[in-house]
């Protein structure tokens, strides 16, 4: 495109004269092919990546992840908050289940049984509070220093082995043999021997009966019903 332009003479060009106008003509800039264009143009601009592009929380991931602590914090809490009350939940299903089979019936150990450990998760305690606090002020752990419900400390020993913890390394009764603590209590070898350190009970039975039946919306309410008939709520 040409476009025809008219200059004063005297800012133009001193040398021309004051009467005569001059007139010249401007071309506009080539056109640069595309291709060499954008090529240019990739030279000073560095393109974002996709994953700094995309907006939302949802669009957070492991790439990003140090530029959002807070965020992260949240994620890792709801995920513990969540994963503490299923685990306790399950545990006192177990405990149950234990109780049932080596006496026959279930006692109101099997509704107290980490209550407190339950209540403080709801609450939003951490595990490592939740995990002293209890141990400090339960009948069944000889960190209390009370006197020691034998009975609740072997369901709750036997609920907590391998096969229903797995990140538990050892067997109740190899367990017992390690630990100078559990030899300390009174009685408890007894019952241990009593009943076979819970050997006798068919661990798969119980995690089979724990699936079927007190698992979700179910679950909660064959919960609820135990808690109604000893009449705690």
């Amino acid at each position: 495109m040409d476009i025809k332009c008219n200059f004063n003479s005297y800012s133009f060009n001193k040398y021309q004269s004051p009467t005569k106008t001059i007139g010249t003509t401007f071309c506009g800039v080539p056109k640069v092919p595309d291709g060499v264009a954008e090529k240019r143009v990739d030279m000073f601009i560095k393109r974002p990546a996709e994953v700094e592009c995309a907006a939302g929380l949802l669009s957070l991931d492991d790439t990003n992840k140090k530029h959002f602590p807070l965020i992260n914090k949240i994620k890792n809490y709801a995920h513990n908050y969540v994963k503490n009350i299923k685990h306790t939940y399950e545990h006192k299903i177990i405990f149950s289940l234990i109780e049932k089979e080596l006496l026959g019936y279930n006692t109101i150990d099997s509704l107290t049984h980490d209550a407190d450990k339950m209540i403080l998760y709801i609450l939003g305690f951490p595990k490592s509070f939740v995990s002293d606090f209890h141990r400090k002020h339960s009948a069944h752990h000889p960190e209390s220093g009370k006197k020691m419900n034998l009975r609740s400390m072997l369901c709750d020993n036997i609920a907590s082995s391998p096969e229903f913890k797995p990140e538990k390394k050892y067997s109740l009764r190899e367990h017992y043999k390690n630990s100078k603590l559990l030899q300390s209590v009174d009685g408890f070898k007894n019952i241990l021997e009593k009943y076979n350190y819970g050997e006798n009970i068919n661990f798969n039975k119980i995690k089979s009966i724990k699936d079927a039946n007190y698992t979700g919306v179910k679950g909660v309410i064959l919960a609820a019903r135990k808690f109604k008939l000893f009449h705690l709520f």
